[in-house]
């Protein structure tokens, strides 16, 4: 029997932070992050309906047994590093590194079983590890064995005696908001994550999808790109661009220039060129080395144009939707009661539809001036809104709020 070292003191708060859904969100990303290109989930029901048992699988590159104790016995340096809701990836490559996800099986079973396969020179070799949810600081591995009768690499994990009560509509949605934009990334590359058999279908979370293709004259640069609008939150990854070699290889993402615009705009940019093959993301446009540099990098005048096209073709995409938000921003805001009491008269009739009509404008000139407002905030702002109509001074209604 072996013991995981645990060195951070907040190691145990920072487990209780993840729920069932975060934690058998970790064991997927285990699988990604091991080079797998499918992950297969199988959620087995007992008599009465409810999920007595979750087996993940993979095809990744598995545990090497004699790297076990280095891999399988996690450091913990910081807590800000462990937390589920604190991920700053510049790629999409690695998602854990810490040895958290292991261990969060705690949150929602009794124990954990992997059987891995990994590749030992010209052969195969196989061999489980287990780990108690009562005995978290410790875990029993066997030796590596011939894998005969197996053709690749992988893992699959167990997990029994379920003490959760799974909802399973709940889980789907989740894995949708989790997993959609990195299957999206890679869905050139054929990469699957199934669910009892079925590819996870997060398709009614793609408001808008469509695909272009931008040239950039001078140098006969191409690059295609792939658009995509969610109808929700994607956990942890907000807005952002995608930057993909000629090989499909993730180089690099960012934000987007609308990333944080406190609109529910949720968006993710996908761009794939031979351009990034060579491309210096690392060194930022206002470094001196780039002017000793070789190679195209953030100054270059293609990349700029690129930047130039996407922040574009996002505004233009980002105005019909703010248009159409303006609806629920009215009924958000009717439902507070915020707006002041209008008589059934022609007279009033046009006073609210001017109300009406300016706060669309206002909101799809600044949303964050309505976001998180509570029910008297809300108030006061349309309060300060139709006081600025009725003295008709509209300075003063340009700078109210």
């Amino acid at each position: 029997m072996n013991r995981i070292r645990i060195t951070s003191k907040g190691i145990e708060k920072t487990l209780r932070k993840f729920n069932y859904l975060q934690a058998v969100s970790e064991y997927i990303w285990n699988g990604f992050d091991a080079h797998a290109t499918a992950v297969e989930v199988q959620l087995q029901r007992n008599p009465l309906g409810g999920i007595n048992q979750i087996t993940i699988a993979d095809n990744g590159y598995g545990i090497d047994r004699e790297a076990l104790e280095r891999k399988f016995t996690p450091f913990y340096e910081s807590e800000k590093q462990l937390d589920p809701g604190k991920r700053v990836r510049i790629t999409s490559a690695m998602h854990g590194k810490n040895g958290i996800g292991r261990l969060t099986f705690h949150r929602f079973a009794s124990d954990a079983l992997w059987r891995t396969t990994y590749e030992d020179a010209s052969s195969y070799k196989t061999y489980t590890i287990h780990v108690r949810s009562d005995r978290m600081d410790t875990y029993e591995a066997t030796e590596a064995v011939p894998a005969n009768d197996v053709q690749g690499t992988g893992t699959t994990v167990t997990f029994h005696n379920i003490i959760k009560e799974f909802d399973y509509a709940e889980f789907i949605a989740y894995l949708c908001r989790e997993f959609g934009w990195f299957l999206e990334l890679n869905s050139d590359k054929g990469f699957d994550l199934t669910v009892d058999g079925s590819p996870l279908d997060y398709s009614s979370l793609i408001r808008e999808k469509e695909r272009l293709e931008f040239l950039h004259k001078p140098t006969q640069t191409v690059f295609h790109l792939k658009y995509i609008q969610w109808n929700d939150r994607i956990h942890h990854e907000h807005s952002k661009i995608y930057f993909l070699d000629s090989t499909l290889t993730e180089k690099h993402k960012q934000p987007t220039t609308f990333n944080n615009k406190s609109d529910s705009f949720y968006h993710s940019v996908y761009i794939q060129s031979s351009y990034f093959d060579h491309f210096d993301f690392d060194t930022e446009p206002d470094s001196e080395q780039l002017e000793f540099g070789f190679g195209e990098n953030k100054r270059s005048d293609a990349y700029l144009f690129l930047l130039d096209e996407v922040s574009a073709l996002i505004k233009q995409k980002r105005k019909p939707y703010l248009k159409a938000y303006t609806d629920v921003v009215i009924q958000d805001l009717a439902e507070a009661d915020a707006f002041p009491p209008f008589l059934e008269i022609p007279e009033d009739r046009l006073k609210k539809e001017e109300l009406e009509s300016v706060i669309r404008e206002m909101y799809q000139a600044a949303p964050k001036v309505f976001i998180d407002l509570n029910r008297e905030q809300k108030k006061m702002v349309v309060h300060l809104i139709h006081m600025a109509l009725g003295s008709n001074d509209r300075k003063q209604l340009l700078n109210v709020l």
